[in-house]
């Protein structure tokens, strides 16, 4: 039995803090394990009628959660690999246990939320960003050969801007926890806002509605594509005609696009220097 990377702290005042610390590792990572962990406690807390919010945090400094486990993505063997398939059905399934707790929810980011640990926050209702310097949310996906596959292609132009989402993603640069408030896609600074004020808003109700459903034409802008990476080339169709369907069947078409991409040649030499880089 692995020990547990999650613990669950219910205050007095019925609000529950889960807190990600993954043993023996200085960063969070979403192995497959850290994934069964957390749906499983998901399923636990959909069950608790008295809980009044939740809050996702990290214990480790600088890192909220660092994104996926590249180890497993860079031994694919080729693209439409079932056990990569499985895997971001997996984690989606688990997000949407998270997106549709009966309560309102918050991750408090104290550093780095990247790729797959900021797909985790944008699954939250409210985002609060700490005064970390290394503070950082970003999808990079695209620099390692894929896009996000859990979520951020469509979650994330339903949060900010449309034009702005397709930037992040095609360029995978990260923002500051200043940029992240600007931009709305934090909703404050530990110190001037707090988990219990935005859940005593009640505003996480149409929050969620704005997620589940299609971005309105108004919001959509022309997504030009300014880069010939196979994986941009692959995001922007797709983000383009998700947001113009309901979350659940976006979501569907970005896991056919993900499979398609890990395992290629591109995703591994991507990841594989990636590591080596690393090491240097």
């Amino acid at each position: 039995m692995h020990d547990s990377a999650l613990r669950l702290v219910r205050r007095p005042d019925g609000i529950a803090v889960l807190t990600v610390d993954q043993p023996g590792s200085r960063a969070n990572v979403l192995t497959r394990a850290l994934w069964e962990e957390l749906h499983s406690v998901l399923i636990s807390l959909n069950a608790e009628a008295d809980c009044r919010g939740l809050i996702v945090d990290s214990a480790k400094t600088n890192v909220f959660i660092a994104g996926a486990d590249l180890k497993f993505f860079g031994a694919v063997p080729a693209p439409g690999d079932p056990a990569v398939r499985e895997l971001m059905e997996f984690g989606l399934a688990t997000l949407d246990l998270l997106e549709n707790l009966p309560f309102p929810t918050c991750a408090l980011i104290d550093g780095a939320a990247l790729g797959g640990g900021l797909e985790v926050a944008l699954a939250c209702d409210y985002r609060i960003v700490g005064t970390n310097p290394k503070v950082e949310l970003g999808l990079p996906e695209v620099k390692l050969g894929l896009i996000p596959g859990w979520g951020g292609t469509q979650r994330l132009p339903r949060i900010i801007p449309v034009s702005t989402a397709a930037d992040l993603l095609m360029t995978g640069d990260s923002l500051t926890g200043i940029a992240a408030i600007q931009l709305g896609l934090a909703d404050g600074k530990v110190g001037s806002s707090t988990p219990e004020a935005l859940f005593a808003s009640g505003g996480h109700v149409e929050r969620r509605a704005t997620k589940r459903n299609p971005v309105p034409d108004s919001s959509r802008s022309t997504l030009t594509l300014r880069d010939q990476l196979p994986a941009v080339r692959a995001a922007m169709p797709l983000v383009a005609k998700g947001i113009g369907l309901p979350l659940a069947e976006a979501l569907k078409l970005e896991t056919d696009a993900f499979v398609l991409l890990a395992g290629s040649d591109d995703s591994r030499q991507r990841i594989a220097e990636f590591f080596a880089n690393r090491k240097k």
